[in-house]
């Protein structure tokens, strides 16, 4: 006979165990779980910090292989200046229109400068060091279409000088030209005379003066340099001028005399216009050569800094 007591006593042990042996089994794989994680947290951040350092041990050599290939660009551009220099300088003293350039007098290499790592290099606290690299900045932009403005000013310069030349020019006609045809159409009586003629204009004063002065002039020892080349300003004062003023004194009865004057005037107009663009052009070289000296200061300054 059963003894269901017995039985059921056994069944409430059993589930008993089996309930035990339950928690038990949550409770390791609940702990191994967090130990998996712990494990997989900490080579993920060994992992990290790792990868990390090498990621700004590669960071710091690239700005500095880039602050390199800066400094190397400004000691170029710096010689280049320096050549422009020796060339603006010399056109001031010679003014002959022939103007050489350094086509290295350039800031293309600042499209493949991350300007951040310049800063980055000098250290963003350094407040006196970073004014000095935004100075050295600002000249180096104001370079930067330096090569194609210049080269158009010194084109336009050339072009407006050569056309006021052609004007000026007219005086070799009122030297030449205008006495032969005066001496031909008013001479009353010419006679050979020791050193040139003796030309008698009847009561002409205007053909006789403007023969005289013509005479003075050609004669004179100041209007011709030592390669015998007039001297412009020279001839502007000791025949333009009192030219214009002698034609002024037989305006308007004198036809040759009006004719003169148009003419003398053209010359002085010419003259006082090429005087002005070109003091006005070489004030711009002298512009130009103050810019390349302050980017220089500038390219020394910022140089002297990683010494």
């Amino acid at each position: 006979m059963f003894d269901f007591n017995l039985i059921v006593q056994e069944a409430e042990e059993i589930t008993g165990f089996w309930s035990f042996s339950q928690n038990w089994f949550d409770i390791l794989s609940l702990v191994l779980t967090l130990l998996s994680l712990w494990l997989a947290y900490h080579l993920g951040e060994r992992g990290y910090k790792r990868d990390k350092k090498d990621k700004d041990k590669d960071q710091k050599e690239l700005i500095k292989s880039e602050v390199k290939l800066f400094e190397n660009n400004l000691g170029q551009l710096n010689l280049a200046i320096d050549s422009q220099l020796k060339g603006f300088n010399k056109y001031k003293e010679e003014q002959n229109f022939s103007l050489e350039f350094n086509p290295d007098v350039q800031v293309d290499f600042l499209k493949f400068i991350d300007v951040k790592h310049i800063y980055e290099a000098i250290g963003f606290k350094k407040e006196d060091g970073i004014g000095k690299v935004n100075s050295l900045f600002a000249a180096l932009y104001s370079l930067n279409d330096f090569r194609h403005s210049f080269r158009d000013s010194v084109r336009t310069y050339n072009s407006r000088y050569v056309t006021l030349e052609k004007r000026f020019y007219l005086y070799r006609k009122l030297m030449y030209r205008m006495l032969h045809e005066i001496c031909n159409k008013r001479a009353i009586d010419i006679q050979p005379a020791a050193g040139g003629l003796n030309i008698n204009f009847g009561d002409n004063h205007f053909a006789r003066d403007f023969f005289r002065l013509n005479q003075t002039v050609l004669n004179s020892p100041e209007l011709l340099d030592e390669n015998q080349i007039v001297i412009r300003p020279k001839l502007i004062e000791l025949f333009i001028i009192p030219l214009i003023e002698l034609s002024k004194q037989h305006i308007p009865l004198n036809a040759d005399a009006i004719e003169i004057a148009d003419m003398a005037n053209e010359v002085n107009s010419a003259w006082i216009d090429m005087e002005g663009i070109t003091q006005s052009h070489f004030g711009e070289v002298e512009g130009h050569i103050n810019s390349l000296e302050k980017v220089r200061k500038e390219i020394i300054t910022f140089l002297e800094l990683n010494k």
